[in-house]
């Protein structure tokens, strides 16, 4: 048997590259932790570590194993909320990391409401672009990731709860169209202010418009949403964004929204998980709050169903 202690000593290593940094975190002397180590790599039969100098690397072995003693303490943390809740439900800690524009639109009204009905939960909320949400759920180092546009990703479940439509913004103060209703193909050769070609959203948009033979001018490209409305804002084009991201703007009256005809692209979200993931009670209402509009028949949540966008060019990837 290997004690737990030893596998969070392993971690420590492992992340900080350094024997020193992690007996510091883990209030142990730095001769127990190239203890712990040893007792580890007697056990496996394998080096975990390569050291050149003060240079700590983990070898191909310790790689490999690094990943099951992650999933390990998660699951053992895990176990330790869920004992906690038969005492005294509706507690702990709901770790969730979201792609920006989710976190601000679409989560914030979920999270205040959950946080009235919960007061005892602390949503531990973090923004990452959406590669990195994928590693988080497959470490487990969260309860949650929220992206747009999910792509299925072997040992994630996946649940869409809700999708967004598109508009064409313009700058009030200076419009480009003069009809508040356009064709698709009025966006040819327009200066345009795109998401960048990085996420998924905006391969997303540029694809949609390569299909109908649309090739606006592109002016500048953005990652985060807020700084594309500001150059919208300041007259560098228009844009097509979600509709839910404009609302404040809308009322200010600093942006105009035009219709266009046959714009018919949508932007799915999704809620993702590790497969196999012990719910608590706190976790699963959370779970529950956020997918609510997407019941089964029965009015049930089924927590295993697996449901991920269709194979279409513009179902893509990960999320902006």
């Amino acid at each position: 048997m290997v004690a737990l202690f030893f596998l969070k000593t392993f971690t420590s290593v492992a992340k900080t590259g350094s024997f020193k940094i992690a007996a510091e975190r883990n209030f142990i002397s730095q001769p127990a932790v190239s203890q712990h180590i040893r007792i580890l790599e007697k056990k496996l039969g394998v080096v975990l570590f390569e050291r050149q100098g003060k240079k700590t690397t983990l070898t191909e072995a310790g790689k490999v194993f690094l990943t099951y003693a992650q999933t390990i303490l998660n699951q053992y943390e895990e176990a330790k909320v869920r004992v906690s809740e038969t005492v005294k439900n509706f507690k702990g800690t709901i770790k969730i990391a979201t792609i920006y524009s989710i976190g601000l639109f679409e989560l914030q009204p979920v999270v205040k409401s959950f946080l009235r009905k919960y007061p005892l939960i602390t949503v531990d909320l973090e923004y990452n672009h959406s590669e990195i949400i994928y590693e988080k759920v497959l470490n487990r180092t969260v309860d949650f990731g929220l992206v747009a546009l999910p792509k299925m990703t072997p040992g994630i479940t996946t649940k869409i709860f809700a999708e967004n439509s598109y508009v064409l913004i313009e700058p009030a103060y200076r419009p480009i169209f003069k009809k508040r209703n356009i064709s698709l193909k009025d966006l040819h050769e327009k200066n345009y202010v795109a998401f960048s070609s990085t996420t998924p959203t905006g391969r997303s948009i540029s694809q949609f418009l390569r299909k109908n033979g649309v090739f606006p001018k592109i002016i500048q490209e953005y990652e985060n949403i807020e700084t594309l409305k500001s150059a919208v804002q300041i007259g560098c084009g228009c844009s097509l964004v979600p509709s839910q991201t404009i609302t404040r703007e809308k009322k200010e009256g600093t942006l105009l929204t035009t219709e266009v005809d046959n714009l018919t692209l949508k932007r799915p979200l999704g809620i993702i998980f590790p497969k196999g993931k012990i719910f608590t009670s706190s976790t699963k209402v959370f779970y529950e709050m956020i997918i609510s509009k997407f019941k089964s028949k029965d009015g049930k949540i089924d927590l295993d169903r697996h449901e991920s966008p269709v194979n279409s060019e513009e179902y893509i990837g990960g999320g902006f």
